[in-house]
């Protein structure tokens, strides 16, 4: 432990955006953050009040062309974004503006993994 607290020499706390999972912005912030693409949608995203890891995505402001949030939830305003042509985490900017095209809206469940190993300490 360092004197400041942090586990490592030189950590810091995750207050930066190029800190943030799933910033769109590039590591290495000499670069800057990611533009918008020329034409590109601008993406609304709602997150079901009920369920935190459930959203819907539009290309505007309200919640009109969204579908009845499930369980009785309500859709929250969430954030909004640009495309950038980009690749993002847990977000796929081409099948959103094909879904929102076709029918108005994209849904979202976001679906977090994890899992254990273990490694033998026999050499072979």
């Amino acid at each position: 432990m360092t004197d400041t607290g942090d586990e490592f020499e030189g950590a810091d706390a995750p207050t930066r955006p190029e800190d943030w999972t799933g910033a769109a912005i590039r590591r290495g912030g000499a670069r800057g953050p990611l533009r918008a693409k020329p034409g590109g949608m601008m993406f609304y995203v709602f997150r079901a009040s009920n369920d935190h890891l459930f959203f819907g995505v539009t290309d505007k402001r309200d919640t009109g062309d969204l579908p009845e949030c499930p369980e009785g939830g309500e859709w929250e305003f969430f954030k909004k974004f640009p495309e950038t042509g980009q690749p993002r985490i847990g977000f796929s900017e081409k099948d959103a503006r094909a879904d929102i095209e076709k029918q108005g809206y994209h849904l979202n469940q976001v679906t977090i993994e994890s899992g254990e190993s273990t490694v033998s300490s026999v050499a072979f």
